[in-house]
């Protein structure tokens, strides 16, 4: 299993991730240059979110639209494809970033101070989450 371990941060996950962008033309070599985003685990949240910040970052592309319900209502946002990675941890050696899954049909978010990217059981479903009493916390995926 390829492993993020932390501790909880005011009762929050937070871990590195890394996202690229995903060419959908055949004729564009497949990219595979993640850039690190910080990630709220959000396991309420049924798909990957992504800021502003990480749009304009990678210049991502309007996918579609889709209607996204919260507590207060239904509202439609932009979707986005990307891919998502992670640095496992590695004794010894420089970390090799570790893609999860296939791309994503991901949302937008409003902005926030706190991170980039709403980490949603689209990705966290892959593997396995786990949290300690003691507010440790292990987010694993096979590979």
């Amino acid at each position: 299993m390829r492993c993020l371990r932390g501790r909880l941060e005011n009762n929050r996950i937070r871990v590195k991730v890394g996202i690229c962008r995903f060419e959908d033309d055949p004729g564009v070599a497949a990219n595979f240059d993640f850039q690190e985003f910080t990630a709220l685990v959000d396991t309420g949240a049924l798909r990957t979110c992504v800021t502003q910040n990480v749009v304009d970052r990678l210049q991502l592309v309007r996918w579609g639209r889709m209607p996204v319900g919260n507590v207060k209502r239904t509202e439609m946002h932009w979707t986005y494809m990307f891919r998502v990675c992670i640095w496992p941890e590695a004794e010894g050696s420089l970390p090799i970033p570790f893609g999860i899954g296939r791309e994503i049909e991901g949302i937008d978010v409003g902005d926030s101070r706190h991170y980039d990217v709403l980490l949603g059981m689209d990705i966290i479903s892959q593997g396995s989450l786990r949290l300690e009493l003691d507010g440790s916390f292990e987010l694993a995926f096979p590979g």
